[in-house]
């Protein structure tokens, strides 16, 4: 199943979710509707049953839906949220820690090689035990966390199955399920711990509160049956969301040992205690190892997980394994750990478009491997993070300062946006003064040397490291910096299409972390012919030499996708702006369609059997916005 099919099982998944959902309040409306009659019916003055009926549902109702709300609003603000909320301190770019040196490049290499902005990277520095999970609504606010006895136990190649883990999380949607699960099961859990609260503060000795007491007590009850329904769907949904992490972590390392020996070294560490100061219940689906035992257990055992990954492992096996490790273990807490932060180097030759010295080679592409492109979507492979590798290889030193605070970051945005005229480079600066002040403008020119010797290829993975960087900024300072993009990239009347990617990269990244859209809609390829058009014509327009190529190329893209009626080729005037519109529009295409969109877009880039780095940047922009993350398109 590739990206796009899971997509659609996440969108059927999620539909049966608030089915499930709304069956558990049912139930529990129509339970404390009987319990209310039972109440009422032996009272002489009692109302009606039907407003009875009325109003206790409605109430309940209205009690599971505010709570439940109220979850969601406070989750809204992304996996770093939780991950604060579970005690998590966020990694700098600047730490001197190794062994969070080693995990910031890990997580870098996945994100290159996903296709993703890099997401906030946090550590639980007050658990001992080896765990992880990624939370967020999108991968533009998506963050990961690993607890201090994961960065410590685990070597490199193992750190790297438990983040392949996670990143599945980020790829597949699970995360934006996850927490739309964790808002539901708070509805139908804040019944039952207001009923509790009462209890515990009322009076049982009082004969005049008895009945209103034992009301109380069956509402609590009730609340504590709704909540074991809700934890049911948890359990139903997460545990084949972790076997299918599993599976996608071996396919993205192609390295069943790295994930096989984290899995073993968790079992040997016995059951994984709870988080200090949260509810485990309440997050158990997201980690990577179930952190408690509860009668439908959130994950699969270790011995199922293990024997997924390896058919051949027995029971004994895995005992034997588990004891050995047990010991290896224990000698390991009384010896250094060896300091791994540096990446494994890349493999002599390369994968890619790096030649030597960073400069850039046309990367060959055929027109019939656009499916297999395509189908990389969310689908990363072991080569991708071998040119992850080498493309955090080639990018230079000093940009890890740049990463270190929220206000260096910025200045390396805008200094990639000043013009190298010399005429329309001050203006710029000019604008960048007036909008945030002359010390800012001074930095921002300090920056432009590092930014001009920066090669075009390595642009946009720069900057999409940064990311995580700038979401530190509040957003009306989020907002300032992207209107100020998007007038440096005006100064000099025309935007090329590193300007338009950068801006629109921001763009999309900011709308993804502040009002979270549902990932694909239900549009078909016909319902959007006029911004395929648009969108066609843009990227044959820039990777062709001439307008006769250009045509070309656009019919052997579009065509297959809009046989029978299809719009003629025509470049907008203004190519961005008609360019942005479309782009936000074919966002509302179902899932499947969009796989045919980027195939299409693909063969379109192929027909002169060369990828060029403004078709790569485009192409890039493209999936960012339709939430379709693409692995870097490597030589075919």
């Amino acid at each position: 199943m590739n990206f796009f099919a899971r997509q659609e099982a996440t969108r059927r998944q999620s539909r049966w979710l608030v089915i499930a959902f709304l069956l558990s309040v049912l139930l529990v409306v129509a339970a404390i509707d009987f319990v209310m009659l039972l109440v009422f019916s032996g009272m002489r003055d009692a109302p009606p049953p039907l407003a009875v009926l009325v109003m206790t549902s409605l109430l309940v109702i209205g009690f599971i839906g505010c709570a439940s709300f109220y979850k969601a609003l406070r989750l809204r603000g992304g996996g770093g949220v939780v991950a604060l909320q579970m005690g998590g301190v966020r990694v700098d770019r600047s730490t001197q820690d190794p062994l969070k040196r080693r995990l910031l490049n890990v997580v870098e290499e996945m994100a290159i090689a996903s296709g993703v902005p890099g997401p906030e990277v946090y550590v639980l520095d007050q658990e001992n035990a080896i765990n992880a999970f990624a939370a967020g609504h999108t991968p533009a606010n998506a963050a990961i966390a690993v607890t201090r006895g994961a960065l410590q136990r685990l070597n490199r190649e193992q750190l790297q199955g438990v983040i392949a883990h996670e990143f599945s999380h980020i790829l597949n949607g699970d995360m934006r399920l996850s927490i739309r699960l964790m808002g539901l099961v708070f509805g139908l859990l804040a019944m039952a711990l207001v009923a509790r609260t009462l209890l515990r503060f009322s009076r049982v000795t009082d004969k005049k509160a008895a009945p209103v007491i034992a009301v109380v007590f069956a509402v609590m009850i009730i609340g504590y049956v709704g909540l074991f329904c809700g934890r049911f769907i948890q359990a139903w949904i997460s545990r084949k969301r972790e076997s299918l992490a599993d599976a996608s972590a071996v396919q993205f390392t192609r390295n069943p040992e790295g994930l096989k020996a984290a899995l073993l070294r968790a079992a040997a560490q016995g059951r994984a205690i709870g988080f200090v100061g949260v509810d485990t219940e309440e997050v158990a689906h997201m980690l990577f190892l179930s952190a408690n035992r509860r009668a439908f257990s959130t994950h699969p055992s270790l011995l199922e997980r293990l024997q997924e990954i390896d058919p051949r492992l027995t029971k004994e096996e895995f005992n034997e394994s588990v004891r050995k490790l047990q010991l290896e273990m224990d000698r390991e807490r009384s010896t250094p750990q060896q300091d791994e932060t540096a990446s494994p180097a890349p493999a002599a030759g390369g994968i890619g478009a790096l030649g030597k010295l960073g400069v850039a080679v046309p990367v060959l592409v055929a027109a019939a491997g656009a499916d297999g492109i395509a189908a990389s979507a969310g689908d990363p492979q072991t080569e991708h993070i071998e040119h992850a590798r080498q493309l955090r290889a080639a990018l230079p030193e000093v940009l890890e300062d740049f990463g270190s605070s929220a206000e260096r970051a910025r200045s390396l945005m805008c200094a990639l946006l000043l013009s190298r005229e010399a005429a329309v480079s001050e203006r710029q600066l000019v604008f960048i003064a007036r909008e945030l002040g002359e010390p800012e403008a001074a930095a921002v020119r300090d920056a432009l040397p590092v930014a001009q010797a920066l090669a075009p290829e390595l642009r946009l993975p720069a900057v999409l490291q940064l990311f995580p960087t700038l979401r530190q900024f509040p957003l009306e300072q989020r907002q300032q910096l992207l209107a100020l993009l998007q007038l440096l990239a005006r100064c000099d009347a025309r935007i090329d299409v590193f300007e338009f990617a950068l801006a629109k990269l921001v763009a999309t990244s900011m709308q993804d972390q502040q009002d979270p859209r549902p990932p694909h809609g239900n549009d078909s390829l016909e319902d959007r012919a006029a911004d395929m058009g648009v969108a066609f014509a843009v990227l044959a327009h820039h990777g062709a030499a001439h307008e006769v190529a250009a045509r070309q190329a656009y019919e052997a893209g579009l065509a297959p996708l809009l046989p029978r009626q299809r719009p003629d080729y025509a470049v907008p005037a203004d190519w961005a702006a008609s360019f942005d519109a479309a782009l936000d529009r074919l966002a509302a295409l179902r899932p499947l369609a969009k796989e045919l969109l980027i195939e299409g877009l693909v063969r379109t880039i192929a027909h002169d059997d060369r990828l060029t780095v403004e078709e790569a940047e485009l192409l890039r922009t493209v999936c960012a916005v339709l939430q379709c993350p693409l692995p870097p398109v490597l030589p075919t």
